[in-house]
């Protein structure tokens, strides 16, 4: 199990240098926020399917791969950067971000289990 959660971590953490280069921050976002809302989502779904793969498979890709895309530490830091220039606009920031990730980790569950049926063969 370490080392799924080594090998899910590395290539969630790389990822999330990819592509938080790539998608800057808007004036009331974080730069990781759709990093963390699409981490929320893969989250929500293995979740879901959580009971049809091994237990490996979860901690690759929930504990390694998502505690590594998302990143409360850059939340964090991205929101103290800009409540130095807008307080209210990094609070609102923080909820609409947790906000999202719950709906967002709530759609991932719902499509799991959708797709994911005891008995399907998906």
């Amino acid at each position: 199990m370490f080392i799924a959660v080594f090998v899910g971590g590395a290539a969630g953490s790389l990822l999330r240098e990819v592509l938080a280069v790539q998608i800057p921050g808007a004036p009331i976002l974080t730069a990781t926020f759709g990093i963390n809302v699409f981490a929320c989502f893969i989250l929500g779904w293995l979740y879901a399917v959580r009971h049809r793969v091994h237990a490996h498979v979860l901690h690759l890709g929930a504990v390694g791969f998502c505690g590594g895309l998302s990143t409360f530490s850059s939340f964090v830091a991205e929101l103290e950067r800009m409540a130095t220039l807008n307080i209210w606009g990094a609070i609102s920031g923080a909820g609409l971000e947790i906000a999202v990730g719950i709906a967002a980790a709530i759609l991932g569950e719902a499509i799991g289990r959708r797709f994911h049926r005891p008995g399907s063969a998906g």
